[in-house]
């Protein structure tokens, strides 16, 4: 499968889970469907910490091992990112994202598109924190569907 493939299987896989998202929120309202949708970053989160221990086992965290970690997961989805590292940071731009396009094609606006995308993010640094406490992530959110995210890892 190329890597163009993976994003619009993803895109797709995405947007069904968009237009689930829009229906539970007609249904609970919006503040609890992103409540409920912090949980995948919470799972992501988790995913993400325990494959940092399966590689250093009782070593501290390093950007080199947390590249190693999140480079192939964002791959698999077909994220489209070009990566800035150095010994404290890691920063990730990612120009093409399945979420982004996924949520855009099952009718969702930009500002909650942001909301669904920071609250996950959130989600998941705070999971990741419980493993790696010195590990700081933070996104700044796209600032319209044409510029790119920007994820910063930092090693405190």
């Amino acid at each position: 499968m190329t890597k163009k493939d993976t994003f619009n299987a993803s895109v797709n896989s995405i947007s069904m889970y968009g237009t689930f998202f829009n229906i539970v929120a007609k249904e609970v309202g919006m503040e609890k469907a992103l409540k409920l949708h912090a949980a995948v970053g919470e799972t992501w989160g988790d995913a993400t910490g325990k494959a940092l221990k399966e590689q250093l086992g009782d070593k501290k965290v390093n950007i080199r091992t947390l590249n190693r970690v999140l480079k192939p997961m964002m791959n698999s989805f077909g994220f489209e990112i070009e990566l800035e590292k150095s010994p404290k940071s890691l920063v990730l731009c990612v120009s093409k994202c399945p979420m982004y396009e996924g949520f855009k094609m099952a009718g969702i606006d930009h500002k909650t598109i942001e909301k669904m995308c920071s609250v996950m993010a959130k989600a998941e640094y705070d999971t990741i924190n419980k493993y790696y406490p010195k590990l700081e992530g933070k996104v700044k959110f796209r600032e319209s569907a044409g510029k790119p995210c920007v994820e910063e890892w930092t090693k405190k």
